[in-house]
């Protein structure tokens, strides 16, 4: 993460509800132990109950996400601040065969920053 000397890992997960969401955990160290941030179910990292969708709600999974980068380079060094996060979600009415499914891209914007 820019500016700081934390890794941010990003996992995703399919909650209880067979809905994919990600789950986030920080260390000072690629190879060093692995603290939860936003790591459970209840507090994911990013999950359609705890974005806002402005249009109003037109998916119910958070899925194959990633990081805006601060970058270009191969350090894949993201903002501390601000963070931006692009991935896929679905009309949660749409089913069928996994590869037939109309994934559409959407682009979370963190709100709550600090910085």
């Amino acid at each position: 993460m820019q500016g700081t000397n934390q890794y941010l890992l990003l996992a995703e997960a399919i909650g209880s509800d067979g809905r994919r969401c990600f789950r986030s955990w920080t260390s000072d160290s690629l190879a060093g132990s692995w603290t939860p941030l936003a790591a459970s179910e209840s507090n994911p990292f990013a999950r359609a109950n705890n974005v806002a969708f402005p249009s109003g709600a037109w998916t119910r999974d958070i899925s194959h996400g990633e990081m805006i980068r601060a970058g270009y380079d191969q350090t894949l060094t993201i903002p501390a601040c601000r963070l931006q996060y692009l991935y896929q979600g679905m009309n949660p009415n749409a089913g069928g065969d996994y590869n037939l499914l109309p994934w559409r891209l959407g682009l979370l914007t963190q709100t709550n920053s600090t910085c």
